[in-house]
């Protein structure tokens, strides 16, 4: 869980950023998208590892 905190924290600072450099057009489709597919796939693979460590203990 770790680097999904860390993706979000790093997505949210990056969009304030962009937010004021880009045009609202140019945000949501640069950025908007893009971060929500990437942290989307992080949380995916979190839960795959969690998955495989708990199967593993079994």
């Amino acid at each position: 869980m770790l680097a999904t905190k860390i993706s979000l924290i790093i997505a949210v600072v990056l969009g304030i950023f962009l937010y004021f450099v880009l045009s609202t057009s140019n945000f949501f489709v640069y950025f908007t998208i893009p971060s929500i597919i990437i942290v989307n796939v992080i949380r995916i693979l979190e839960k795959k590892k969690q998955e495989r460590l708990i199967f593993k203990k079994e």
